[in-house]
């Protein structure tokens, strides 16, 4: 295993919120994949979303994860529909550990108005777009939820600040270490 800390989780979970601070944490490099993605294709997320198609997108992400995977103990921010595909969750297994930052719909909901209110971009995340969009999140958690409980480690973030997550992570791979 090559020491890699794979954060999954629906949009507005905090994984590259709490990523950015685990690395910090643990002094290790942080990638965030949907960044990588966006900087390869120079679209946005959802720009590749209407002109390529999700099925693309998928196998952009795909790619981007095998590249990622041949590096060593780094923190990395997965898209939110990265472990639902198999040959995913084989390329973040054989290269780390995968922990899904677990969070409630109405807690993701609130995070992306939160998002909103700070930076103006109304929902970027082409999976949740909808008008009614804690349906939209509750109606992606459990397509999803399957996926996510295959991690090596569940994190609630519900309730707490970036650092006690990241710190609780760090607690979680020390015992894992033992």
């Amino acid at each position: 295993m090559k020491g890699n800390i794979y954060l999954t989780g629906l949009p507005g979970s905090g994984k590259s919120t709490v990523g950015k601070t685990l690395s910090h944490l643990l002094g290790k490099e942080f990638v965030d994949i949907d960044l990588m993605i966006e900087g390869i294709e120079r679209k946005t997320i959802p720009d590749i979303f209407s002109c390529e198609g999700e099925e693309y997108f998928r196998s952009v992400e795909t790619e981007c994860l095998k590249k990622i995977s041949t590096r060593t103990n780094i923190i990395v921010s997965t898209g939110g529909g990265v472990p639902v595909d198999p040959v995913n969750v084989g390329i973040m297994e054989n290269s780390g550990r995968i922990i899904w930052l677990k969070a409630s719909p109405e807690t993701i909901l609130e995070r992306l108005n939160l998002q909103f209110e700070s930076t103006g971009v109304n929902n970027d995340r082409p999976t949740l777009i909808s008008d009614e969009p804690l349906e939209r999140i509750k109606k992606l958690l459990g397509s999803r939820q399957n996926a996510y409980k295959r991690s090596h480690a569940i994190v609630e973030t519900d309730g707490k600040n970036v650092e006690a997550v990241a710190k609780e992570i760090h607690r979680r791979l020390v015992s894992w270490e033992k």
